[in-house]
């Protein structure tokens, strides 16, 4: 029934209660309130055809003990009242009850149907009807309607079925609301319990594929998603996913081989009205395991040459797997080369021999027995270079890091300082700068005694960065040589007392590389009489195997130097004997 409360003064109504139809009048029922201002007068009945009014007073009931009130209504229109004392209180406020209409209560809403622990769960929204004070909890079978339960006070009800029973997704139930007149709503909609089912997860098929009864969804208040819940091996409960409220197909793709699991979805009602739970779907996963997509984080180069990957080894992964390394050179043009050792199960690291040059970049593609396959994210690693700007100042220039992932890059500058370049590898580095983003540092070694050489560090911190999770890279070592001088004998002697002067070679402050290296001696007509690309070697005088008498002899040297640019020289030399 539709009500208006009237407003509560000194004089207060009566508790006007509800209406019924009795043959071709209206009852009213109604509890007496004491009121003590003064002497009661009567009980007064207004009536309306229309909510808003006008109420004329229909009747007049001068009894105070009187508890009901027979309105004729042979045509049965819908009519409204509300009542009212009327006592001998001059200047007091009379109150009005609330206005009751003369139709049975209206039926009451059923938000959703929900499946807890094994309980079920109706929850509704309170018939609109004033004069309500309970509702009817009944289940709807093949052939009847069978009460559960008289409920008052409340909008929910939850109850465990019997052991034996049917299992709650084939269980079906409406709800009225009653009156005390005696009244009941119309019945109404039958709702059934969301149910889940499912299938999958055997051999290759490596999704379990959900089934939920969507369509029940229509006969509760309007949902705006479903969502997946999974318990593994017996653990709780928790969110896999996010669907469509209409979806009548899941896919979990999230399965282990030999995981014990178990679903749920909850379709998550507008306006925050509630959540209906659907009925569990529990299945043993029977299939051959398949590969997961999994992050390769970086990769360096060992000082043996191997291409050291990094990357994450925290996800189930199958037993059994063909492993490919991918090179893919600055063109596109990809190099693919087996990988025979272990990939999982290491800790995340592998060290691989295969050709690499700067500018390419490095996946892998992991396949599973049943084919299927993922190829990871490319990687890039740190390459450097270094020079001397000035005497004491060193640049120091690298290739940025790359991975394509979601992180933070940082870069770290380590120094040693040897006494030549062929003991950089087993030397001690030494920290010079940390936390850099750019990829460039002047170093000032005003002061150091020797050679110094350097690294890189590449940091990488995936996201979340609250994680504290780092993975350092190395580049190359990189060392800064002195510039190259160089001191030619103008004479030597093969029969000389000192080994140095028994041979004619030129004397460097570092010694150059072979490549780009050549020492001629020359005769005075121009021909050569003595060629080497050695650094070390020199000439002992002699040509085709025999000694030359002493005289002046010209000679050429060329040279690439420690700063990388190639020099000349050229002057004569005096032989001794």
């Amino acid at each position: 029934m539709l009500a208006a409360s009237g407003l509560s003064g000194q004089i207060d109504p009566p508790e006007f209660l509800c209406t019924r139809s009795d043959g071709s009048a209206e009852v009213l029922s109604w509890n007496n309130v004491s009121n003590t201002c003064g002497a009661y007068e009567a009980t007064e009945i207004y009536m309306s055809t229309d909510p808003a009014g006008p109420f004329i007073l229909q009747a007049e009931i001068f009894d105070p003990a009187a508890t009901e009130y027979r309105d004729d209504n042979p045509s049965g229109e819908l009519r409204y009242y509300f009542l009212r004392y009327r006592y001998d209180c001059p200047g007091e406020t009379v109150g009005t009850s609330q206005t009751l209409d003369s139709a049975i209560p209206a039926t009451p809403i059923i938000q959703y149907v929900s499946v807890e622990d094994g309980d079920i769960i109706l929850d509704w929204m309170p018939s609109v009807s004033p004069e309500v004070i309970g509702y009817i909890v009944f289940e709807v079978t093949a052939t009847t309607f069978v009460p559960l339960d008289t409920v008052f006070g409340v909008t929910d009800y939850r109850f465990t079925p019997a052991a034996g029973a049917a299992g709650p997704g084939s269980r079906s139930f409406r709800l009225v609301a009653i009156d005390p007149c005696g009244n009941d709503s119309a019945q109404g909609t039958i709702v059934t319990p969301l149910s889940l089912t499912g299938g999958g997860g055997t051999d290759c098929e490596e999704d379990v594929v959900l089934l939920p009864t969507s369509a029940v969804l229509s006969n509760y208040l309007p949902s705006t998603s479903l969502e997946l819940f999974v318990s593994v091996n017996g653990n709780p409960f928790a969110l896999a996913g996010i669907f469509p409220p209409n979806a009548t197909e899941i896919r979990y793709q999230g399965a282990n081989d030999g995981e014990n699991l178990c679903f749920y979805v909850e379709a998550v009602l507008a306006n925050d009205f509630g959540r209906a739970r659907s009925t569990e779907y529990c299945q043993l996963v029977d299939f051959s395991q398949p590969i997961r997509d999994f992050a390769l984080y970086g990769m360096e180069l060992t000082d043996a040459g191997e291409l050291q990957l990094t990357y994450a080894d925290d996800r189930v992964q199958p037993a059994t797997v063909t492993s490919q390394l991918l090179v893919t050179s600055p063109g596109g043009q990809t190099m693919i080369f087996p990988v025979s050792d272990p990939v999982f199960g290491t800790g995340g690291t592998i060290r691989l021999a295969a050709p690499f040059e700067q500018g390419e970049t490095v996946g892998l593609r992991i396949a599973d027995e049943c084919g299927r396959e993922v190829t990871t994210n490319r990687v890039m690693p740190v390459f450097l270079e270094t020079t001397s700007l000035v005497p004491g100042q060193n640049l120091l220039n690298w290739t940025a890091f790359e991975n394509n992932l979601p992180g933070q890059i940082t870069y770290d500058i380590e120094r040693a300082i040897v006494a030549n370049e062929g003991a950089a590898a087993g030397a001690i580095y030494n920290s010079v700068a940390m936390d850099l983003t750019a990829t460039t540092f002047s170093d000032d070694i005003n002061g150091v005694d020797g050679v110094a050489c350097y690294r890189v560090i590449a940091r990488f911190q995936p996201e979340p960065l609250t994680s504290g999770q780092s993975f350092p890279f190395r580049s190359n070592v990189s060392c800064v040589l002195p510039l190259t001088e160089v001191f030619v004998p103008n004479v030597f002697s093969p029969v000389a007392h000192q080994d140095g002067n028994r041979v004619f070679r030129p004397l460097f402050s570092n010694l150059p590389q072979a490549e780009g290296y050549t020492l001629r001696v020359f005769d005075r007509w121009g021909g050569v009489l003595f060629e080497t690309g050695d650094p070390s070697a020199g000439w002992t005088g002699e040509a085709r195997g025999q000694r030359l008498p002493s005289g002046a002899y010209l000679y050429q040297l060329e040279y690439v130097s420690s700063d990388g640019f190639k020099r000349q020289r050229a002057g004569v030399v005096n032989l001794l004997r």
